[in-house]
């Protein structure tokens, strides 16, 4: 017995600059199917269907930057690692580079960059996945050249690797894909016996 779903037929219900809203006719394995399943789609994926990324800053003494950012949606605020859209022809360490230089004003060498992995942020809802990194070595963009600033930035918080550890653990303001580069860098951490 096939235990998989199939997709029957997609429609775009939505469309903006950034993601297809999908009306999915989906068949389950069990015979049942589902007219409107809805699945949002980034326009810009890039191999293994990354639509963005996370990277979280660590500076030369181990000390990790996570953003204090306010989003329209939420009454508080957040903490958040540089993230963002991939953009088209890119790959996803020239997105990680871009995003730190332009969320938090830093800048390391591309050796520098170390992967994370992938997360799924939500497969029921979203149809793609993010890519981690953590910027290790990172310093200000040079000629006191600043962050973009961006709708929702907020400041740059410097802090230990263990409290930044302490708040992807505690934290119900913190977004997944930095809860996840923050506890994926710790294990990492303590597997190198740093």
């Amino acid at each position: 017995m096939d235990r998989r779903h199939r997709i029957l037929a997609r429609r775009v219900g939505l469309s903006n600059s950034r993601f297809d809203v999908m009306l999915d006719h989906v068949a389950g394995p069990d015979g049942a199917e589902v007219p409107d399943f809805l699945m949002v789609r980034p326009k810009v994926r890039l191999a293994g269907g990354v639509a963005g990324v996370c990277v979280l800053p660590v500076l030369e003494d181990g000390r990790v930057g996570l953003m204090r950012v306010h989003r329209p949606h939420f009454a508080g605020p957040l903490w958040v690692a540089p993230s963002g859209f991939a953009e088209a022809n890119e790959m996803a360490e020239a997105s990680a580079l871009r995003e730190l230089e332009e969320e938090a004003g830093l800048t390391c060498a591309p050796a520098d960059l170390r992967p994370l992995g992938r997360l799924l942020l939500d497969p029921g809802v979203l149809e793609a996945s993010l890519a981690l990194f953590a910027a290790t070595r990172c310093r200000p963009l040079p000629d006191g050249a600043a962050a973009t600033p961006e709708l929702g930035a907020g400041r740059l918080v410097m802090m230990s690797a263990e409290e930044a550890e302490e708040l992807a653990l505690t934290s119900p303001a913190m977004d997944g894909g930095t809860v996840v580069a923050c506890l994926r860098w710790m294990a990492l951490q303590r597997q190198q016996g740093q």
